[in-house]
């Protein structure tokens, strides 16, 4: 999940119900895994799903430097599971990169529905998941430190202070890890790339597949970019390449386009969009809130002042999530007849603070943003619309004082390893623009559309496309498979029982 993403989780309605940080005991030690770099384990356990059912598979974990560039480097312990195929000739086997930064596929496994996913792979090849450094349950493992904060709901949305504030906690958390002697700076993309090869060597592999989303398909591609003789295929979905952590506002607008395009043409709103549509709706929203805040009652009943920076921050709130396909709109058009009560929901979210893992914002923050994109993101006109959509990195990223991986590693690979990129046309977290350009540098790329997609475009290419799970697995055996360029879900708006 990219950082700016952790503001819109809260948002969801009803909303807000968020647990408190678990606090590690400040007198307990870190966690170091024993044993000499290099170290491999492996046993066969028993692993709990949450439908009570029990599996076996193989687990083990791999001790690599913690930054590899330190004579003296501590050992971190990344833990694995390894699940056998069924095929009696098994293709080169499948790594899974969990997204985040910050996901756990230990912990996803246990979940019913990704047993399922990986139980499907097998068929076609061993599968190996993995806890990425400062993730899940790598070792050390690091939590945030510090008790959440809040800012005043009786006051506007203050960025400044709002910066001050997360960065504060960010440097207390930082100093608390370093004060424990880890090296946080051995926590990029870049030693992660060179724990997936790491792993593969361990494990006797001469050559690997590679199946990530978010930012694991960015992790994906900084193992393209290191290591290309090492891979046999590649299948990435919501794409964030390497010099795509930081949020495209022109990109997500895009999206916002698209998905309004398909409310204003459903029989569901016709008579309700106002002249211009939802999007000038909107502009005409954020217009008024300009000259005068408001102060809204949330359904809870509190009192919180709404400003127009804080409208443009939650103005993609929800937007084209098939589950709940009215909340944005709803927001939208009820905030056009002068009911702020659904903005003032995420008005509140916003003023609650709370930091994600430090590996979160090392990764994120070490990528970080090349020069020349990041002047384009500065002046993009759609910033009238969406504010910065990149306030966190700006503010936060100076606390955590990530080492810069830099514009070479943020270059695109150029890799002939055959790659199958699946994105979503109203993905509004990494828009479709980003695999566009991934694309391009890739000479054996496969491009496929899924129209109306989101963030999950593979899974939604598979409920859409029956044969689609089939092709993704004879992809990964090596197999020429004809995809088609794209896959059309039904819109969401068609649904007039909804």
């Amino acid at each position: 999940m990219h950082m700016n993403d952790v503001i819109l989780t809260a948002l969801s309605l009803p909303l807000l119900q968020a647990s408190e940080t678990s606090l590690p005991d400040s007198n307990v030690p870190v966690e170091r895994p024993a044993g000499e770099i290099g170290d491999l384990s492996v046993d066969i356990v028993d692993v709990r799903l949450e439908d009570g059912r029990t599996v076996q598979v193989e687990s083990g974990s791999l001790l690599v430097p913690e930054r590899r560039a330190a004579p003296d480097s501590a050992a971190v312990a990344l833990p694995f599971y390894r699940i056998p195929s069924t095929a009696e000739a098994p293709a080169p086997p499948v790594f899974l990169l969990a997204g985040g930064p910050g996901s756990s596929w230990l912990e996803q496994f246990e979940n019913v529905d990704h047993h399922a996913d990986v139980m499907r792979l097998a068929e076609a090849c061993d599968v190996v998941l993995f806890d990425q450094r400062g993730a899940g349950r790598a070792r050390p493992r690091l939590d945030p430190i510090g008790e959440p904060r809040r800012l005043p709901a009786d006051e506007p949305f203050d960025v400044d202070r709002w910066g001050e504030e997360m960065r504060e906690m960010s440097a207390a958390c930082r100093d608390y890890w370093t004060a424990r002697g880890v090296d946080l700076d051995g926590y990029t993309t870049a030693e992660s790339a060179a724990d997936v090869d790491a792993l593969r060597e361990a494990l006797g592999y001469e050559r690997i597949s590679l199946l990530g989303g978010s930012y694991g398909s960015h992790l994906a591609l900084a193992v393209m970019k290191r290591h290309p003789q090492r891979l046999h295929r590649v299948v990435l979905h919501g794409v964030e390449g390497l010099d795509h952590t930081w949020d495209d506002p022109a990109g997500r607008l895009r999206a916002l386009e698209r998905i309004a395009a398909d409310v204003e043409s459903s029989e569901r709103y016709r008579g309700s969009i106002p002249e211009g549509g939802l999007l000038a709706a909107l502009r005409s929203a954020i217009e008024e809130l300009e000259r005068e805040p408001v102060v809204a009652r949330t359904r809870r009943g509190v009192d919180v002042v709404v400003d127009a920076q804080l409208l443009r921050m939650v103005a993609g709130f929800q937007a084209g999530r098939k589950s709940r396909p009215d909340v944005w709109p709803r927001m939208i058009l009820e905030a056009a007849e002068g009911d702020w009560s659904t903005v003032a929901e995420g008005a509140l979210a916003l003023r609650r603070m709370r930091l994600d893992r430090p590996m979160h914002y090392m990764m994120d923050c070490a990528s970080g943003i090349s020069p020349a994109r990041r002047a384009r993101y500065a002046s993009d006109p759609a910033r009238a619309l969406l504010g910065d959509v990149n306030m966190e990195y700006e503010h936060v990223c100076p606390a955590w004082d990530a080492p810069d991986l830099g514009d070479a590693f943020r270059a695109a690979p150029r890799c002939d390893v055959p790659t199958l990129v699946i994105h979503g046309t109203w993905d509004t977290k990494t828009p479709i623009e980003n695999a566009g350009e991934v694309v391009e540098a890739l000479p054996d790329a496969t491009f496929v559309e899924v129209i109306r997609g989101g963030h999950g475009a593979l899974y939604d290419l598979y409920r859409q496309w029956p044969e689609g799970r089939a092709a993704v697995l004879r992809f990964l055996a090596g197999e020429d498979v004809a995809f088609p360029p794209s896959v059309e879900l039904p819109s969401p708006y068609l649904d007039e029982a909804r």
